[in-house]
């Protein structure tokens, strides 16, 4: 079990390690990012209970958003020690040759 920024960034390697992930998120209104020392990891947030992971969805999508959040899920599971794990997706990155 990792705890705080270890935990924050074996959660952002899970992401962008998931197909259909394009990178991570920044946070709405409020930066999303876990902080020690002088370090930073952007799009996750870490609290003794929960565990948040923000990214940007890569259109068009190789499957459907909750499969997408599921398999990031099931892959910080390990680490995360019992934590309440949401993801957001912040944003879609939509190909040059796409249109929504």
């Amino acid at each position: 079990m990792a705890d705080g920024i270890e935990l924050a960034r074996a959660a952002s390697i899970a992401a962008l390690a998931t197909e259909g992930v394009y990178s991570m998120g920044r946070g709405r209104y409020v930066a999303a990012a876990t902080y020690e020392g002088s370090e930073k990891v952007s799009g996750v947030v870490v609290t003794p209970e929960d565990l948040e992971i923000h990214i940007v969805a890569r259109y068009p999508l190789p499957r459907p958003i909750p499969e997408i959040a599921e398999n990031i899920r099931e892959r910080v599971a390990p680490e995360a020690g019992g934590r309440k794990t949401m993801v957001v997706v912040d944003d879609l990155e939509v190909a040059d040759d796409e249109s929504l």
